[in-house]
């Protein structure tokens, strides 16, 4: 484009009403309680397993658009379920490779750990056994509850 089919540029005042003007950029999106809810419920039900990425999906987003609000999100989901004397549906939540087992090992389990503690939940000297309690304690939970319409 040669110098004189070249736009003027914006500033002062044009740039301002250009700013104003565009569109907002759209939210990014997010990871939706009802929808874990829902589906750890399910999973629960069955005595499964579910994945980090299978929960990403179930609010409609990809690993790589949910990885770094997987860890906040799955607190807030404790969190509320504390409240409500649930127990920490985030126990069957766990790496892919661990969907057949549901053990956990390394970061998940000391994340989930720390979030128990958080949570005023008396972990132990044994992480993985308080895990493998609490997880069920969520089959449990979800059988108790059946097909009860559950709110985040």
């Amino acid at each position: 484009m040669t110098p004189e089919a070249m736009p003027p540029a914006a500033d002062g005042p044009a740039l301002s009403l250009a700013l104003a003007l565009s569109p907002a950029p759209a939210p990014s999106p997010a990871l939706s309680l009802a929808a874990s809810l829902r589906h750890i419920h399910a999973a629960a039900a069955a005595r499964r397993y579910v994945s980090y990425g299978g929960l990403a999906a179930a609010s409609g987003l990809g690993w790589s658009a949910a990885r770094r609000r997987m860890d906040p999100h799955l607190f807030d989901l404790c969190r509320r379920a504390a409240a409500r004397g649930w127990p920490l549906l985030s126990a069957i939540v766990v790496d892919r490779p661990s969907l057949a087992h549901g053990a956990m090992r390394g970061r998940p389990l000391i994340g989930f750990a720390r979030a128990a503690e958080r949570l005023g939940r008396i972990v132990g000297g044994n992480a993985a056994e308080f895990l493998a309690e609490e997880q069920q304690r969520v089959f449990a939970w979800a059988e108790r509850e059946g097909d009860h319409v559950l709110h985040a």
